[in-house]
């Protein structure tokens, strides 16, 4: 787990699952609500649009989202309103039951306020901290499912 500059994050976690059951639930950004911290509601707008609404350090934000890719090993999205930016998530198999699952997120609120406010109320920090409790929640989601 890292932080790699401001604005930007990149983790890192193992997953007991096999990757294209974990490649698949993620690339279905219905599920982002399930998994990652923060989402409180997806919207598909179109095929590959979606708007999310987020909780964040400066309230309630509602970016649209287009997913850009979406294969058995990588699931890439960039915002195309309030945020500039996007993520990306890579599945990486380790043997057949199990994937390296990783992060890596950019980020910057387009309105110079928010963003000014943003940093003040800890974004960056609180954009980290939401990213590690979501792929520890990916990762309880996809290893509780082999059992059920």
């Amino acid at each position: 787990m890292s932080k790699d500059s401001e604005g930007s994050v990149v983790i890192e976690e193992r997953i007991e699952a096999p990757a294209a059951t974990v490649a698949a639930f993620i690339g279905d950004f219905r599920n982002a609500k399930e998994w990652m911290m923060g989402v409180e509601n997806v919207e598909k707008l179109a095929e590959e649009d979606y708007r999310l609404t987020l909780d964040s350090p400066v309230g309630k934000i509602e970016p649209a989202v287009k997913m850009l890719e979406h294969s058995l090993r990588t699931i890439r999205w960039t915002y195309t309103s309030t945020i500039e930016g996007g993520g990306r998530v890579d599945v990486s198999p380790i043997g057949e039951r199990s994937c390296a699952v990783t992060y890596t997120g950019a980020f910057k609120l387009k309105s110079r306020l928010l963003g000014t406010l943003a940093r003040a109320a800890g974004m960056n920090h609180f954009a980290h901290k939401n990213g590690e409790r979501s792929l520890a929640r990916l990762k309880h989601l996809m290893e509780a499912r082999r059992y059920a």
